[in-house]
């Protein structure tokens, strides 16, 4: 009770569903999504290749998450994104029935696919149920919840793959995802929640390409965003091999690794949260931009799974600061009429960079590998185009728009 009584009264009705049906979300998550590229790679002998396909997958979603906006938007938003999660879990179902590496990869392809094509659509409703002078507290409220439940989650599956298939695991997470989505539903949008946008999805989609060409500003974020998360998607798979092939890590010590940087994740959301409500949150983009650098320099040098600790720690803390900058750095430059425009875009750039970077990444990989290089240059590759993003944000700053958008 001691969060809500610091939530606007306005806000409380839907606070309470959004938070619930973060907790119960994160729980089903937390239970799944840190084990499914290790499940991929020790169980089922996924190679280099599907790994990269387990990365890009909800960024296939990013890709064509802006045509989809609309329609989403349509009638009823909250309900239809929330019947949308329901058949994404329905189908995660199936993943535990999976005989080999090549069904399991392309069911949980599918699943985050899916479940990353209404982004733009929940930006729309976030924007609209929380008040903008308070809208990075209130997110940072939500996403905390969300982030106990997968630490929680995430504990208790990592401790359980000892004992019991990951496979009974993955199922009796199936229903604390149904749960999530159901309460996510009970959501009521406000009355001046603007009315769907009615034009042809082409000039709705064209409309959208257009805010590049207009707004200097988003311009620079789009293109900085863009350098850094390349970079960053680069070494993604490839932290799975070295974690598997080189550090020999098992289950548990992944659990305590990524419940190290959730605890971080969720301990640093109400930082962040109220950090930006008072500054631009396009300079806490850039921050922690410097920050993300730290990861792929901390895989160069470990040499053994623990080693891996201060990664989790940063990760923790840029994790709660990137998705709190970029989603309020998104509602900054727009308004109530083209936010799903502008997060559309966002998203479409998002995937672009999603589907390309981790097969560019394992791709290198495979090729060091039987040549007999060492995959940490990958890492190292990764980190430079993070910092050169990082750079590009700082440049781009000069563009910031100074008030939020209305």
């Amino acid at each position: 009770m001691g969060i809500v009584i610091k939530v606007p009264w306005r806000a409380r009705p839907n606070f309470r569903f959004d938070a619930a049906a973060g907790a119960f979300g994160g729980f089903y998550s937390g239970a799944i999504f840190p084990f499914v590229a290790f499940v991929a790679r020790r169980d089922l002998n996924a190679d280099a290749a599907q790994l990269g396909l387990l990365t890009a997958a909800p960024y296939v979603g990013n890709l064509i998450a802006l045509p989809f906006a609309q329609m989403i938007s349509r009638g009823r938003p909250v309900t239809n994104y929330s019947r949308l999660l329901v058949f994404a879990r329905l189908i995660m179902v199936y993943s535990s029935f999976a005989s080999g590496s090549i069904s399991f990869v392309w069911t949980v392809f599918a699943v985050q696919c899916l479940a990353a094509i209404p982004s733009p659509t929940y930006a729309a409703v976030i924007r609209s149920i929380y008040p903008t002078e308070h809208r990075g507290r209130l997110l940072s409220y939500a996403r905390t919840s969300m982030a106990a439940g997968m630490m929680v989650s995430t504990f208790v599956a990592g401790w359980m793959f000892e004992f019991v298939s990951w496979r009974w695991l993955f199922l009796a997470a199936a229903p604390f995802g149904m749960i999530a989505s159901y309460l996510f539903s009970r959501l009521r949008l406000p009355s001046d929640h603007p009315s769907p946008d009615d034009r042809h999805v082409v000039h709705f989609v064209w409309g959208a390409f257009k805010l590049l060409k207009e707004d200097v500003a988003f311009r620079w974020f789009a293109l900085s965003v863009s350098v850094f998360g390349f970079g960053n998607l680069l070494t993604i798979p490839v932290y799975t091999m070295y974690q598997v092939d080189t550090l020999h890590i098992t289950a548990g010590w992944l659990a305590i690794i990524t419940n190290t940087a959730q605890i971080t994740w969720m301990m640093t959301y109400a930082f962040w949260g109220r950090f930006i409500d008072h500054v631009n949150p396009l300079q806490i983009v850039m921050i922690n931009t410097f920050l993300a650098a730290l990861i792929p320099i901390n895989y160069i040098f470990a040499s053994q799974a623990w080693m891996l600790f201060p990664m989790a720690v940063v990760q923790g803390v840029i994790s709660s600061g990137i998705d709190l900058s970029y989603f309020n750095s998104v509602m900054r430059f727009s308004t109530h009429t083209n936010a799903e425009q502008y997060q559309g875009m966002h998203s479409l750039l998002v995937g672009l960079r999603g589907v390309i970077a981790p097969f560019v990444g394992a791709e290198m990989a495979q090729s060091l590998k039987s040549h007999g290089g060492d995959i940490r240059w990958v890492f190292a590759v990764g980190a430079m185009m993070v910092i050169l993003g990082a750079a590009l944000q700082w440049v781009g700053l000069k563009h910031a728009p100074r008030e939020s958008g209305i």
